[in-house]
C-alpha cells in the first residue's frame, strides 16, 4: 500500500489576495495508480453567476500553473466537484500526484484557494494552463488532486514530529501482531520522558478525578524535538492548528487503571469544525480551563496515541 494516500485541505477565500474565511475542503484518495478527488464549498449560484472553475496547480519557477478540473455544480445548497485521474499524468497535463501543491478556483469576482500544507497561495503567481482533452473515468469527468513530499516551512516541518502514525491502516498492523500476547517496551511512556526532561510540564485533575499533564510546544520548542519522538503524518488539521494558533499540546492521562497518551489541536468548538476534526481522528474536544464550556469555546481537539 505504498501508493496509497488520502488527505484533506481546507479551502480560504483570497481578497486581495489576502487569505480569509475557510468556506470548505477538497479531499483527496489516491490508490493503485488512480487518484479521486471531492471539492465541497459552501454556496450556491445566483441567477446568471458564472460557475466556479477548479484547478489543481503546481509551481514552475515563480508560477503556480493550473490545470482545469471543471466547473464547480450547486448540490443542496453547497458547490461540489468530483472526478477521478491518473496519478502519474494528471489531467493528462505533465505532471503528477507527487508535483501538485493545491487546488485554485475561480469564480465571479471571488478566488479560493488549498494548499496541502495549508500555507497561503500566492493567488497572484497563478496561471491556467492551456484546456487539455478530457476522459470519462466511471461516469465522472476525469481529474485529481494530489500531495507532493515537498519541503515544507519550518514551523509545519518541525511538526511532523509529534504524532503517532496516522490510523489509515489499522487492519495490515493488526495483521502484524503476535499471536500471543507479548509484554513490549511502552514506547510512549518513552518519549514522554523524553520531552518531560527537555520541556516545561503542567498538571491537574480532570473532572473524572484523573491526572492530567500537559507540555505545550510551539513551533520554536518542535525544532528541538527529534525526529524519532512521536513521528507525525501530513494531518493536514493539525498542521491547520500549528498555523493559526501556533502550538499544540502533548497530553498525558493517569488513573488508576491506565495510562492514556493525546495530542491536543487547539481549536474553537462549533459543529463544522468538530466535522473537519473527526475526519483526521481528533474525536474528542477538551476545555482544559473551562470543562463543561458550550459551543464557541476554546479547548483542544484530542486524538490518542497509540503505542
Amino acid at each position: 500500500m505504498s501508493d496509497y494516500k488520502r488527505f484533506i485541505s481546507y479551502i480560504y477565500e483570497y481578497v486581495q489576495g489576502e487569505k480569509r474565511e475557510s468556506l470548505g475542503f477538497v479531499k483527496v484518495n489516491a490508490r493503485d495508480g488512480i487518484c479521486k478527488i471531492h471539492i465541497h464549498m459552501r454556496g450556491f449560484y445566483t441567477r446568471g453567476q458564472r460557475p466556479c472553475e477548479a484547478y489543481i496547480f503546481t509551481q514552475k519557477r515563480e508560477r503556480l500553473l493550473g490545470l482545469p478540473l471543471g466547473e464547480l455544480e450547486d448540490k443542496n445548497g453547497a458547490l461540489e466537484w468530483s472526478g477521478v485521474t491518473v496519478t502519474d499524468n494528471l489531467m493528462k497535463g505533465g505532471f503528477g500526484l507527487e508535483e501538485s501543491q493545491g487546488i485554485y478556483i475561480e469564480g465571479e469576482d471571488h478566488i479560493y484557494a488549498a494548499q496541502w500544507n495549508d500555507f497561503p497561495v500566492d493567488v497572484e503567481r497563478f496561471e491556467p494552463l492551456r484546456r487539455s482533452v478530457r476522459q470519462t473515468v466511471g461516469g465522472t469527468s476525469e481529474g485529481t488532486a494530489s500531495e507532493k513530499e515537498r519541503e515544507p516551512e519550518e514551523a509545519v516541518r518541525a511538526a511532523q514530529i509529534a504524532l503517532e502514525a496516522s490510523a489509515e491502516e489499522p487492519a495490515e498492523q493488526e495483521m502484524t501482531e503476535p499471536e500471543k500476547p507479548v509484554r513490549r517496551p511502552d514506547s510512549r511512556q518513552e518519549q514522554w520522558e523524553y520531552l518531560t526532561r527537555h520541556f516545561p510540564v503542567v498538571q491537574y485533575v480532570d473532572g473524572e478525578g484523573a491526572v492530567m499533564s500537559s507540555i505545550r510546544l510551539d513551533p520554536k520548542s518542535l525544532t528541538k524535538v527529534p525526529r524519532d519522538k512521536w513521528e507525525l503524518g501530513n494531518n493536514s488539521f493539525l498542521l491547520h492548528g500549528i498555523y493559526h494558533y501556533r502550538h499544540l499540546l502533548l497530553l498525558r492521562r493517569q488513573t488508576e487503571e491506565e495510562t492514556t497518551y493525546y495530542i491536543g489541536v487547539p481549536g474553537v468548538y462549533s459543529d463544522q469544525e468538530q466535522m473537519m476534526a473527526s475526519m483526521f481522528g481528533f474525536q474528542e474536544f477538551r476545555m482544559l480551563k473551562e470543562p463543561g464550556a458550550g459551543k464557541g469555546a476554546f479547548g483542544y481537539w484530542c486524538r490518542t496515541l497509540g503505542n
